[in-house]
């Protein structure tokens, strides 16, 4: 039965050529980490003429692609091919379609990094900056690796979850509490399944429709008609969503979808444990999905990843960040090093909810300074640990563009090397960077050109600025159409909604929202222009603290600024995001 990892004897026939390991090892570029994002930049600073060193603590190289066997590819390709470069390199050598052959994506890694003559080392002792303080900045002069040391003009940090830079001293941020909810996307453990009739699922699909489900020659995906969702999961931790498959080489299927909720990222024992768990449960899921999703027949369970496909943990403070007013307002610059447009895809927070898309945008930059951290020199980080927020984030983590990033500052970290300049220095340099984007169009590598662009979603309506305000805390949504639907009437249970995540986020008081609606008396299904008044003026005199009378008024909110009159009739969901934002726009301070 042929298994998700690669044998120990090919291994072993696909290492580079080492090297002595002494105290006082130079290198001009160290990468750490085997994720593809690390791959990238290590091969671009090699082929720039830096003499690199990729190491990782990990068995095998491919991280999320490899030992997490993620093998569906999360692309933009219109309305031109955002991938070129390295990635592109990558994929055409694994068949450049929807989906890869793990063991096939792993060995191109590897022709890569042989290609460019870059110096691997697999399995390494623990791997910890090596610093040198005293400045006003403190600086990375290389890595510890057990009881060598290895020094470096540049260390490039592509670790999943910025683990040197975080141990150099790097402040970060975690999952979305920076927008006030202790919460982080859900992880994955991608699963194989043997038997598929994958002409058989094509046909299926085909016969059941677009909205049942996509299928090609690779890949399939789609809510299936919501039978996969309604698993009854022996692990109350663990839940089965929409599929996400990929077809290998050999007919096989590797299965995005089973979902763990609760772990620790940062705790080794606690991602065995959760790899364990969903493990166990893979060989029932199998069963109920051979019920009723077509060509699943006689599928059977097969092996299941090395390692968990964990979305999101840190967030290194960098010298610039990648919002999302950034990604939808289509911000390209003639400073930027590479192009994202993939839609602002949260995958679920909490069993509660199935994920949000905040939006879909055309296409937006990516700059140098988004993967320098503040208050460390020599140091770099590349990968989904970037700086980013929460919600664009969402997009950036996706790999073809996190390894278009690296190439960049493989390129970069390679200049720099040649002109004794720190990535700081270089990162804000208008001279250098124009130098590092002609090398990268020179690599094949797409830079948008520079134009007017508008931004996403219905800018023209009076509470689009309302709209925005509130999706900067992730409390509107326009979805892959990019529409908020701001004039449709508003449920009592979309008042409820966001009012009590206003109340959470910004004023530490969730319950404080229902009783203030509770007092005013909203019970149906739609909310009387009066009676939103009063709740929400309640709401800003009991949570927010805000001296306003026992009953409110429409006259006692719009002198705080509220913008607008009384509408006599139901409000709309603009309107409503218009109450929210002057609610936070009172706890400024707190605003991200």
């Amino acid at each position: 039965m042929r298994r998700l990892v690669l044998l120990a004897v090919a291994v072993a026939a696909l290492a580079m050529p080492a090297i002595a390991r002494t105290a006082d090892e130079r290198w001009d570029v160290i990468v750490v980490g085997g994720e593809p994002e690390a791959i990238a930049a290590a091969v671009a600073a090699a082929e720039e003429g830096a003499r690199t060193l990729l190491v990782t603590e990990d068995p095998r190289l491919g991280g999320l692609f490899v030992r997490g066997a993620m093998n569906v590819l999360d692309l933009r390709v219109t309305p031109v091919d955002f991938q070129r470069g390295l990635f592109d390199r990558w994929w055409r050598a694994v068949g450049r379609q929807n989906a890869f052959d793990v063991i096939r994506g792993e060995r191109a890694f590897h022709d890569l990094l042989a290609g460019a003559g870059v110096t691997v080392r697999l399995e390494a002792a623990p791997v910890r900056p090596w610093l040198e303080g005293g400045t006003a900045t403190t600086r990375v002069q290389g890595v510890l690796v057990g009881d060598h040391r290895l020094q470096a003009s540049h260390v490039i940090d592509g670790t999943a979850d910025g683990h040197v830079a975080v141990a150099a001293g790097a402040a970060w941020s975690f999952g979305w509490r920076p927008l006030g909810l202790d919460a982080r996307m859900v992880d994955t453990l991608v699963f194989r399944i043997d038997g598929v009739d994958w002409a058989a699922l094509r046909r299926g699909v085909a016969q059941r429709g677009r909205g049942y489900a996509y299928a090609d020659a690779r890949v399939a995906y789609g809510h299936f008609g919501g039978h996969p969702a309604a698993y009854p999961a022996r692990d109350p931790s663990l839940r089965l969503r929409g599929l996400n498959l990929g077809r290998q080489d050999d007919g096989t299927v590797l299965v995005n979808a089973l979902l763990i909720y609760g772990l620790d990222p940062f705790d080794p024992d606690s991602l065995a444990d959760g790899r364990a768990r969903a493990a166990a449960e893979v060989a029932d899921v199998v069963a109920w999905l051979a019920r009723d999703v077509p060509g699943f027949a006689d599928a059977r369970a097969g092996g299941v990843a090395d390692a968990l496909y964990v979305r999101q943990t840190r967030q290194v403070a960098t010298r610039c960040t990648l919002t999302v007013d950034d990604v939808l307002d289509h911000v390209v610059t003639d400073r930027d090093v590479a192009a994202g447009g993939y839609p602002l895809d949260v995958q679920t927070l909490r069993p509660s909810d199935d994920g949000f898309v905040f939006g879909l945008p055309d296409v937006y930059g990516a700059r140098l300074c988004m993967t320098v951290p503040v208050g460390l020199d020599g140091l770099w980080v590349v990968g989904r640990s970037f700086g980013a927020d929460p919600i664009a984030m969402s997009s950036a983590r996706v790999v073809p563009f996190g390894m278009a990033v690296a190439e960049a500052v493989g390129v970069a970290a390679a200049l720099a090397t040649r002109e004794g300049r720190d990535p700081a220095d270089v990162a804000d340099d208008g001279a250098a960077i124009a130098a590092i984007r002609t090398r990268l169009l020179a690599r094949g590598a797409y830079l948008p050109p520079l134009a007017p662009r508008a931004p996403a979603g219905p800018a023209n309506h009076p509470r689009y600025a309302d709209y925005r305000a509130m999706l900067r805390w992730g409390l509107a949504l326009g979805g892959y159409a990019n529409e908020p639907g701001l004039d449709a009437p508003v449920p009592y249970s979309a008042l409820t909604y966001l009012l009590a995540n206003v109340a959470q986020r910004a004023y530490g008081d969730e319950d404080g929202a229902r009783r203030a609606l509770a007092r005013a008396g909203i019970d149906g299904p739609d909310v009387p222009a009066t009676r939103a008044a009063t709740a929400f003026g309640q709401f800003a005199r009991e949570v927010a603290g805000i001296d306003l009378p026992p009953e409110p008024a429409w006259s006692d909110l719009t002198a705080l600024g509220l913008g607008f009159d009384d509408p006599g009739r139901p409000l709309r969901r603009g309107e409503v995001y218009a109450f929210g934002r002057l609610l936070l726009d009172l706890r400024a301070s707190t605003e991200p």
